[in-house]
């Protein structure tokens, strides 16, 4: 595996009295290249590693023709940490 840098914006939001680092999957995704459609690697991921929305990760919804999609999310900065080894080849 290469020791390349991860460019990706981390934000910190509070949640239960603790303060959170975030980062946005897509980007995440993004920055891993991975080849499988965004929706099925975060469905997936969410599932393999037990994230909890509203937890763990915070659905990002845009509006898109009128239409609510669920386009991205957001996930703890500490759990991108059993991702990345994993899905980074």
């Amino acid at each position: 595996m290469s020791k390349e840098i991860i460019n990706i914006k981390v934000v910190q939001k509070t949640i239960n009295d603790e303060k959170k680092r975030f980062v946005n999957a897509r980007e995440l995704y993004e920055w891993l290249k991975s080849k499988r459609q965004f929706a099925d690697w975060i469905k997936d991921r969410i599932e393999k590693y037990d994230f909890i929305e509203n937890i763990d990760y915070f659905a990002v919804h845009k509006i898109v023709k009128g239409v609510k999609t669920r386009a991205d999310g957001m996930l703890i900065d500490e759990k991108t940490g059993q991702i990345i080894p994993k899905d980074y080849v």
